[in-house]
């Protein structure tokens, strides 16, 4: 019996010890991913499609983290978040949308000649115009936009059925979405982070310390 308690009790030991030196390893990896995300800038490439991809580094934060680092310091991100019930993933960027020349040209002339210019500027554009009796040119055309997307669990009672989903949100009142495309990958959490993995082996090892 004796032997049999210490063949248990070794082998416990060792499940702590690989599950310590993995749950370790992964803090350092995270942490190490974490800094090269913070330092990282955006960068551009052209991709398969031969269009331009904007591409960053992703912070990995628990929930908690998520909360404090990216969600409290941004009051449109903090609103927006506050309709979920939980948040996975939080995404923010910028857009300027610049265009050099729109020419429209009249189909039939104007039967007077006349010159008019000017500029509107105001939030969210801005241009430069010039038109007479052939027709108008718009250039230096610029639309500023900022996006949110947030993806989390909504629910709409606190009992009520859990529904993931991805909310995008513009800042530009003139920009709208046509259409969402939204997955996630739904991985497995390891067997060695269940709660009731733990339990059990805390009930086994108390019950061969006692004896």
């Amino acid at each position: 019996m004796k032997k049999y308690t210490q063949s248990i009790t070794i082998t416990l030991l060792v499940i702590l010890l690989v599950s310590s030196v993995q749950k370790c390893s992964y803090w350092k990896s995270t942490s190490n991913t974490n800094l090269d995300a913070l330092t990282d800038t955006v960068r551009y490439y052209k991709n398969a499609l031969g269009t331009q991809t904007a591409s960053i580094k992703t912070l990995q934060l628990t929930e908690k983290q998520l909360k404090e680092i990216i969600i409290k310091k941004d009051n449109t991100l903090k609103a927006l978040a506050s309709e979920f019930a939980k948040v996975k993933s939080v995404l923010k960027y910028k857009t300027v949308t610049r265009i050099d020349t729109v020419k429209v040209k009249y189909t039939e002339m104007i039967p007077c000649e006349f010159e008019r210019s000017g500029s509107r500027v105001n939030k969210w554009y801005s241009f430069n115009y010039y038109s007479n009796e052939n027709g108008i040119i718009i250039d230096s055309l610029t639309i500023s936009n900022t996006t949110a997307v947030i993806t989390g669990i909504k629910r709409k009672w606190l009992l009520g059925r859990q529904t993931i989903t991805t909310d995008i949100t513009n800042s530009n009142p003139y920009i709208q979405v046509n259409d969402i495309k939204s997955a996630e990958i739904d991985i497995p959490e390891p067997w060695y982070k269940k709660w009731y993995v733990w339990f059990t082996i805390g009930v086994i090892g108390g019950i061969l310390s006692s004896n």
